[in-house]
């Protein structure tokens, strides 16, 4: 009776926790990076066995997921069949020695008809193996029958058919909902930020194409370059448990070490998933080393779930980054000093760009050494390519009181129908003379074309005056909403199309507010920023 109860203790135990950490980015490896479509279970086993015994899975790298390459069409009743050359055995055989490994196994399909592998990587099982017309009866054998515990869901078939990318993915995510497994992790793969509407649907999605478009072959630095580009002014749609995904990590594939530590810097620092691509039975030492320190991680894991922002750019490649630690308002931050020249370079952050005032303590994460105090600026000397990581604990925080329009909520943004993004609906656009160098545009003209600033923090309730910084065409309106209550604003003439004001008194709560500029009717201005005085 008594080790009944324990096993039911540890059951519920691990349950927990599985379903806590679950929340945070996922961590873990998969397949294709390193060896493409050419998988069977030998090197499945191969790699569950290296994570397992090389301190990977100790370091947070708990999920194990089989990429493309290993479908045989259906049998007549429709069922999918995997290929039992490649997998002899089967995948409920594998998944569950991946199980006794103490990780979570992770499987790959498609939204369409045929899989990416059927089209590009001469994979003809591939072609009609994709979840379409199919959805319940697969989802009940990936995670009922077989035990997977993720699912990656690809698009190349979909994009064929032309099929509308919220229906399907929604329906996909209906049909894991109804196999009655709550701890399944999603994955929408579209190659691009999906629209908003993705944010609650899965618990990841691709914005990017592959970070490596030849399985096998080196990294490359300038893709890595162009994923975070891409995911620059994404941090809005990432939230607890769903995260803008950067695509494998491309960690001990052919970068130097400086590069290798950058990428994984920032792939942290953007709260990214953490899925290597390597091949876990050939490591270096140096490999292992970065991919697994414990300071690096716990930024992408902190439980804060905030995606970093770019606080300041040179426009010739030096970059700072910021993300907040252990809570909205903390005094803690992470910063990364990211040199993308070609050169060394000398490299600063002040504390008032970070919303801290006084003093801060510094400690470098790559050297895991604490660098003291500093009165209101950290400067140090950044190799090309490479990085400094820093954590920054002030003594003191003031209220965020700037909130630039490219890091908030654009309901629209990448709104997709059909496999083509619909024109004319709110994005970010460069513009040197607003003061993030970006804004938002082409919102306004549809009653769903809003943007919202949803972290309006305030300290009490209280009358406070808003600051709208925007650029018109001419003489143009918007509704204000504020918590709900509705203001009109006439008369928005930035002339010459130079950045203008208008300021307006409101009403804010205590905690967070959100506020909207909409227009169903007729465009908006392009919004530069808000800005509040709370810090009088």
């Amino acid at each position: 009776m008594k080790k009944l109860l324990l096993i039911t203790l540890l059951a519920i135990f691990c349950s927990t926790s599985f379903s806590q950490t679950s929340k945070s980015p996922l961590m873990g490896w998969a397949s294709w990076n390193q060896f493409g479509a050419n998988i069977n279970e030998s090197i499945i086993k191969g790699q569950a066995d290296a994570i397992s015994s090389s301190g990977l899975a100790a370091a947070g790298y708990r999920y194990l997921n089989i990429d493309d390459g290993f479908f045989n069409g259906r049998n007549t009743d429709g069922s999918l069949k995997t290929d039992s050359i490649k997998f002899p055995n089967g995948m409920k055989f594998l998944v569950d020695y991946i199980h006794s490994k103490g990780l979570k196994a992770g499987f790959y399909s498609e939204a369409g008809a045929n899989t990416c592998g059927s089209q590009y990587s001469g994979q003809p099982g591939g072609v009609n193996s994709g979840m379409y017309m199919h959805d319940q009866q697969d989802a009940d054998l990936f995670f009922k029958s077989w035990g997977f515990d993720f699912l990656k869901v690809d698009y190349c078939g979909g994009l064929v058919q032309k099929l509308d990318e919220k229906t399907r993915y929604a329906a996909i995510k209906k049909a894991i909902d109804n196999t009655g497994r709550t701890d399944i992790n999603f994955n929408a793969c579209r190659w691009q930020f999906p629209g908003t509407w993705v944010t609650t649907v899965a618990d990841s999605w691709r914005m990017s194409n592959d970070i490596n478009f030849s399985p096998g072959s080196k990294a490359e630095w300038k893709s890595i370059i162009g994923i975070i580009d891409m995911n620059k002014y994404l941090a809005p749609y990432a939230s607890r448990g769903h995260y803008n995904d950067m695509d494998m990590l491309e960690v001990g594939r052919g970068l130097t070490a400086e590069e290798d530590k950058s990428h994984l810097s920032m792939w942290c620092i953007l709260s990214s998933p953490l899925v290597l691509g390597n091949d876990l039975t050939n490591m270096s030492a140096e490999t292992k080393e970065i991919i697994t320190n414990a300071e690096v991680i716990a930024v992408n894991q902190d439980t804060t779930s905030l995606q970093g922002h770019l606080i300041s750019d040179n426009g010739a490649g030096l970059q700072v980054w910021a993300k907040p630690l252990n809570g909205k308002q903390s005094k803690e931050r992470t910063v990364v000093l990211f040199n993308r020249s070609e050169a060394p370079a000398s490299m600063s952050v002040k504390w008032k760009e970070l919303n801290l005032v006084g003093p801060a303590t510094v400690r470098n994460l790559w050297s895991h050494s604490d660098l003291g105090g500093m009165d209101s600026i950290y400067t140090t000397t950044v190799p090309s390519h490479g990085v400094a990581m820093l954590k920054v604990v002030g003594k003191q925080t003031k209220l965020q009181e700037v909130f630039e329009a490219e890091y908030a909520w654009i309901n629209n943004f990448n709104l997709t129908q059909y496999g083509e993004v619909l024109s004319g609906q709110g994005r970010v656009i460069a513009d040197a003379k607003c003061s993030g160098h970006a804004k938002a545009a082409w919102l306004g003209n549809r009653d769903d074309n809003y943007i919202e600033f949803r972290d309006v923090y305030a300290n009490m309730t209280g009358n406070y005056k808003l600051t709208i910084t925007y650029i018109s065409a001419g003489i143009q309106s918007a509704t204000l909403t504020v918590n709900g209550t509705d203001t009109l604003l006439q008369g928005l003439n930035s002339k010459a199309l130079t950045p203008a004001n208008k300021t307006i008194p409101i009403k804010l709560n205590k905690g967070y507010n959100t506020i909207r500029l909409s227009n169903a009717t007729d465009w908006l201005p392009d919004i530069d920023k808000i800005q509040i005085e709370f810090n009088k």
